[in-house]
């Protein structure tokens, strides 16, 4: 799982048959009864976090949404899959979860996403990895606290990666999240293969050349200036408080 993510992406010889299996796995396994045993011998991840008050910074997590502003939306997700970046109040007043849809990005862009993170990060998840074969959930602390300094991410997944993160940055009201769930660690390597299904308003293939546009001008950027980028950080919670 953790490891030369992207080189396996690549030298997958038959992505086709795992494009048409990817869905039906996580329908199955998250979306319709995910608090059910899927297989005898398996990570428990997901049962632990579905006890947490908060989401896990540094995970994948999939619930069910439906947007405050969905009637002058050109789209929105209603199943989003989203890696967590953390947890803020706006300046409303809401709970925002904050996060980066990857439903918003092409199947390469999520394999280079995930390869990156995992690269950067091995150590925290590698550890991770080895707490869930124990029945045990770890909380990611060094991924969290690089994962919420923008200036990072931009250097990271946009000037070295080329992902175009802020195109699938997204926020999320926390009151309207219905049944969320941990994506398994060891599932990560399916995600790449995800096409989501329940996209509103504009089919995948529509949102992909958006995201693909919108890369291009976002890549060319220049990273914010570290003062800049630190005045406008979140206030993000700390997990459970």
């Amino acid at each position: 799982m953790i490891g030369d993510f992207y080189t396996i992406y690549e030298n997958e010889k038959d992505k086709d048959r795992l494009r048409k299996e990817a869905f039906f796995y996580f329908n199955d396994k998250y979306f319709k009864n995910p608090f059910q045993e899927y297989w005898i011998i398996e990570q428990t991840e997901r049962f632990k976090a579905r006890r947490l008050r908060f989401f896990l910074p540094g995970r994948v997590y999939t619930f069910q949404y439906t947007p405050e502003s969905k009637d002058i939306l050109s789209f929105y997700d209603k199943r989003p899959m989203v890696y967590i970046i953390g947890e803020y109040i706006s300046e409303k007043g809401n709970h925002i979860v904050q996060g980066i849809n990857l439903d918003f990005i092409t199947e390469k862009s999520k394999a280079r996403f995930l390869d990156t993170a995992l690269s950067i990060f091995q150590d925290d998840y590698k550890l991770a990895d080895e707490m869930s074969d124990t029945d045990k959930i770890s909380s990611l602390k060094t991924v969290r606290n690089f994962i919420q300094n923008w200036n990072f991410m931009e250097k990271n997944f946009d000037l070295r990666a080329k992902v175009g993160l802020e195109f699938a940055t997204r926020n999320y009201i926390l009151e309207k999240i219905q049944k969320p769930v941990l994506v398994e660690l060891e599932d990560l390597q399916m995600l790449p293969y995800y096409t989501p299904r329940e996209l509103v308003g504009k089919p995948p293939a529509y949102v992909y050349q958006l995201y693909l546009k919108e890369r291009q001008n976002i890549i060319k950027k220049p990273p914010i200036d570290p003062t800049k980028s630190k005045k406008l950080q979140k206030r993000y919670l700390k997990p459970g408080g």
